[in-house]
């Protein structure tokens, strides 16, 4: 070390061996940094193999080490260990090794990565506790209230009415957490399959703007299609429908959530055709509410995010709608942007591929809809398949007070076994739910669809159900159901969807024959 010499020793097998390369330790050291380590670490090892220092680094020290990354990717760990020291214990003869650690530097960074993983997935629960601990408790706290008062005022049908109302306002909201809460957890957890429908993406677009041209209208805001920009030549598209009404609902809540009374929210839809086969549809979506700031805009997609905290009283909401939004565009290949500025209002832009399927025609969205008011359910036979007997009672009752004639069946055999011997066109409509024991919901309605009768294929049967994620919905669809209800059951949607199978000529007939 005093000669700052070295000689190169060559490893082979178990012999060791000179390869005659000796010169000067320090200039060698050095050219091996600048020409084989990463300009990053090169600043780090310098020191290290400062030759100068290194008796003295190695006073009390058999062997140091370090570990740095060469400019190829890979991980050298360099050894300096003792061989000879003098008589007053100075070191006079080192031993330099270099030993390639790539394969447990991998391994150490998968166990941080997995630490890191781990702690970031703790953080997360806890933040989720807390944050249902409070969506979730105000709420019951508000319902246990409202039945006390419902007691102090036991005499005031005016009182009862609206006590009443506020309950069932706070239990949707309670509904609709829960469900945003068990989608989120499927989305994240990857056991959904893709389901790939053919659908009418004006029909698609015609019943959400029914929907919300009514919701905006209730808060005094106006709801406006952009005619003039947007465009689209194929409504018969192959794709998911459900993730398309599930994203385009959750834009569209969200803008009229943040939107103040006397305010625009406008839509639109273009379509850029690929090829032949596919298409890219932009959907918008602009609003004039709060906006949102550049800092928040970088993390809206985070689950449980909100502007601040007090956007969580002020505005009723869970937080996920943008979370499982984003989760549903990424898995049918899409792209979201979020344009906003607090204060003036957000516009959201959202990107999806889809295959063009077989029937083109132009569409329009200025399409009237047919109007429900135009037929009645009274006089409707209906056959109504549920094993829980509250929810068939409250099924039971809805429907009489609707004049419809009810038959009950426990589970799918008996509803089959029901609709088989019954006459042809006896059953107007099938209220099916799905998990029953013997036979479930979709099994029985596939069962009915491939009976030897007209009527079998034609009889609008309606799911009811529990579960309802997209994949459901699509599941009810392809084994023969015309529409999927999701419990708690709603005494207006369980008659609007007997009344727009009806109207979407699904050839229900009355008891009557008619």
């Amino acid at each position: 070390m005093q000669k700052d010499f070295f000689e190169e020793i060559s490893n082979d097998s178990e012999i060791h061996k000179l390869t005659g390369n000796r010169g000067c330790a320090s200039e060698k050291l050095y050219q091996l940094c600048d020409t084989m380590v990463a300009s990053e670490y090169r600043s780090l090892i310098c020191p290290f193999l400062d030759v100068s220092t290194l008796s003295a680094r190695l006073k009390t020290e058999e062997c140091i080490s370090t570990e740095y990354r060469m400019c190829d990717g890979s991980w050298h760990r360099m050894l300096f260990t003792v061989k000879k020291r003098d008589e007053s214990g100075n070191v006079t003869h080192v031993l330099c090794t270099v030993r390639s650690i790539s394969d447990s530097k991998r391994r150490e960074e998968n166990l941080n990565f997995a630490a890191e993983a781990a702690k970031r997935e703790a953080e997360m629960k806890t933040r989720f506790l807390a944050t249902m601990s409070h969506d979730i408790r105000t709420p019951l706290n508000g319902i246990i209230g409202m039945v006390n008062m419902g007691n102090q005022y036991a005499d005031d049908p005016q009182m009862q009415q609206k006590i009443r109302e506020k309950a069932m306002e706070t239990l949707k909201y309670l509904v609709s957490l829960v469900n945003d809460v068990l989608d989120m957890n499927k989305l994240q957890s990857g056991d959904l399959k893709d389901q790939q429908l053919t659908f009418d993406l004006t029909e698609v677009l015609r019943e959400l703007n029914q929907i919300y041209d009514e919701r905006a209208a209730k808060k005094g805001i106006r709801y406006e299609i952009d005619w003039k920009n947007g465009t689209y030549s194929h409504s018969a598209l192959v794709g998911n429908p459900i993730y398309l009404g599930r994203i385009l609902s959750n834009i569209m809540d969200n803008a009229i959530k943040f939107s103040q009374v006397g305010s625009v929210l406008t839509v639109g839809v273009k379509e850029e055709t690929l090829d032949d086969d596919r298409a890219n549809f932009t959907f918008y979506c602009k609003d004039q509410g709060v906006g949102m700031s550049e800092d928040f805009i970088a993390h809206a997609f985070d689950m449980f995010s909100q502007e601040s905290e007090t956007s969580r009283s002020r505005y009723e909401g869970t937080g996920l709608g943008l979370a499982i939004t984003k989760q549903l565009v990424d898995r049918m290949d899409g792209s979201i942007e979020l344009k906003s500025k607090a204060g003036v209002g957000t516009t959201v832009i959202v990107k999806i591929p889809f295959k063009i399927g077989t029937q083109d025609k132009n569409s329009n969205l200025s399409d009237k809809p047919v109007s429900l008011d135009d037929y009645s359910v009274e006089g409707i036979r209906a056959l109504v398949v549920e094993d829980n007997e509250l929810n068939m009672e409250i099924f039971r009752c809805i429907l009489e007070d609707n004049g419809m004639e009810v038959t009950c069946a426990v589970d799918g055999q008996e509803a089959v076994e029901i609709f088989e011997k019954s006459a042809p066109d006896y059953f107007g409509v099938i209220y099916m739910d799905i998990m029953m024991p013997r036979m479930n919901g979709l099994d029985a309605a596939r069962t009915i669809r491939e009976m030897k009768r007209r009527d079998a294929r034609r009889v609008p049967i309606i799911a009811m159900s529990a579960n309802a994620f997209a994949e459901d919905i699509i599941n009810s669809r392809l084994a023969g159901m015309n529409v999927h209800l999701a419990k708690p059951l709603d005494a207006e949607k369980i008659i609007i969807a007997l009344k727009q199978c009806m109207a979407d000529n699904s050839d229900v007939k009355l008891h009557e024959d008619l």
